[in-house]
């Protein structure tokens, strides 16, 4: 009797492990903040801000980490603050560096974008167009495209925030 009931608790035991194991294989990605996106979350993708990032002379998302003549900051350091601004609009974890998006910011940085020669001036511009009529349902694809120029490996954009994610950011980060 005590063999079989030593047998039924093993197999319990067994059973419990397994269908845990599974479950937190299968959410692996949430515990660590980057859980399989939604289809229904994520914003559709904007071909021509596509088109525009693909626009560089060997078809890839590079830029320069060199000084402006004219004052204005490196292409490298305009797409670093542009992909700081986005991290208060995106699920992505985890996020190094972040910027508040403000009304003033968003000129300023479009204005910086039009008086450059970067290589992706046009995208940049046209991202920050659409950010500009309050319109930031390309940031996943901003964040991605230039999360993946900086050779990212981990923190890639899922889908936008809510309202009350990103308010929480907010407080956390800027307040």
């Amino acid at each position: 009797m005590t063999l079989s009931f030593i047998t039924v608790i093993g197999v319990v035991l067994a059973s419990v492990i397994a269908l845990n194991f599974s479950e937190v294989r299968s959410g692996i990605g949430s515990v660590f903040g980057q859980s399989s996106p939604d289809e229904s979350e994520m914003p559709e993708e904007d071909e021509e801000l596509a088109e525009l990032a693909d626009a560089g002379s060997d078809g890839e998302f590079n830029v320069s980490d060199e000084s402006m003549d004219d004052g204005l900051p490196s292409e490298q350091q305009f797409a670093d603050d542009l992909h700081h601004m986005t991290h208060q609009k995106v699920r992505a974890s985890p996020k190094w560096g972040s910027l508040a998006i403000t009304d003033e910011r968003i000129e300023q940085m479009y204005e910086t974008a039009e008086a450059s020669d970067y290589t992706y001036r046009k995208f940049y511009m046209r991202a920050l167009e659409d950010w500009m009529e309050g319109d930031f349902s390309n940031a996943v694809q901003v964040h991605n495209i230039i999360w993946t120029e900086q050779n990212g490996n981990v923190g890639k954009a899922t889908g936008l925030m809510t309202p009350e994610e990103e308010e929480e950011y907010i407080e956390r980060h800027f307040e």
